[in-house]
């Protein structure tokens, strides 16, 4: 039973391992990428971008998920796949822009544990009448700023 219980436990060492990778690995990447084509890094969590890097951000996000739109009404898995991809450049791209890179597996932890406060009180899913997910009565709203700004 105690090796079991042991095996379990690394088990579940290695999957925590793995999800912070798999969270790190992408965002790590593109900060080589901004080093390499000297775009903005920051060290710690800030909103003080300047207009022109957080409408290009901004932009870069609307212009893939455009892109993603065209791909799925058109049914091309490669094209889908692409913007999928891009999304996720982009989107670590502005992670590490606004200081995130270190605070974003807490920030979608804790988004995480919102989300599933959503559910009913029978423990199913309240979807509105095009399929967005609505809250239950033991919804929570993420507490973000404890994490952000450690309060």
């Amino acid at each position: 039973m105690k090796t079991s219980l042991i095996f379990l436990s690394n088990l579940e060492i290695l999957i925590t391992i793995k999800s912070v990778q798999m969270i790190k690995k992408p965002i790590r990447a593109v900060e080589e990428f901004h080093r390499a084509f000297q775009l903005g890094i920051s060290s710690t969590p800030t909103a003080s971008l300047d207009e022109n890097t957080f409408r290009l951000r901004y932009n870069l996000m609307k212009e893939e998920n455009e892109e993603y739109l065209e791909a799925a009404k058109q049914g091309d898995l490669v094209e889908i796949g692409d913007a999928l991809g891009d999304m996720l450049y982009i989107l670590c791209g502005t992670i590490i822009s606004h200081g995130f890179q270190d605070k974003m597996e807490a920030i979608f932890d804790e988004i995480q544990n919102s989300n599933m406060s959503k559910l009913g009180a029978d423990g199913k899913p309240i979807y509105r009448e095009d399929g967005k997910v609505l809250k239950g009565p033991n919804y929570f709203k993420p507490d973000l700023k404890k994490i952000i700004q450690g309060d």
